[in-house]
């Protein structure tokens, strides 16, 4: 049990406090959400800007390419928790397909034998079946699922109050920590 733990952080509650982290930190420094809220005002907050992106759907090209695609894709998937274990999920599903495509590439032969349209509809079938997947996360993950439920929610939380609390840490710092000898 340890064990499916120790992989359920790494693998997902790490990625997904992250993640949160990044986003929220970006809401908080453009001032669209307010640092001093707690966690209702949070997801009052959130339920209002995504309100907002529903309603600038209809944007230009140009204009939606401005925007943070983590940000957008983060969006598309409901915003919150759910949301981002479901992009997350999606990430590691088409990282994880496209390293096996890259290793083990069957040959033009074999994806084209069918012929050009063959090769899109199964494409677009993966995609479709890959995006299932990630909607529904939680099954995605080997083991068991509340344990992966649990710390998808715990990093995920962690990464909301460490943006919250404005935790920074500069890369200079980071670095200096790395050299540092532990004798230090």
């Amino acid at each position: 049990m340890i064990v499916d733990i120790l992989k359920a952080i790494i693998e997902l509650g790490l990625p997904l406090a992250l993640l949160s982290w990044l986003i929220f930190m970006r809401l908080f420094i453009s001032g669209e959400l307010d640092r001093q809220s707690d966690r209702k005002g949070i997801e009052r907050g959130v339920k209002k800007i995504k309100a907002s992106f529903k309603d600038e759907k209809k944007r230009t090209f140009a204009e939606k390419s401005k925007t943070d695609l983590v940000f957008e894709k983060w969006m598309y998937f409901g915003s919150g928790f759910y949301g981002l274990a479901a992009l997350w999920t999606l990430v590691v599903i088409e990282v994880s397909e496209l390293i096996g495509f890259v290793f083990n590439f069957p040959g033009l032969d074999a994806l084209f034998g069918d012929g050009l349209i063959a090769f899109l509809f199964n494409l677009a079938m993966n995609q479709l079946s890959n995006l299932i997947s990630a909607f529904v996360w939680f099954s995605y993950w080997d083991g068991s699922m509340l344990i992966w439920v649990l710390v998808a929610y715990a990093g995920y939380l962690a990464g909301i109050e460490a943006a919250r609390r404005n935790l920074q840490v500069s890369k200079e710092a980071l670095l200096e920590r790395v050299r540092r000898k532990p004798s230090d």
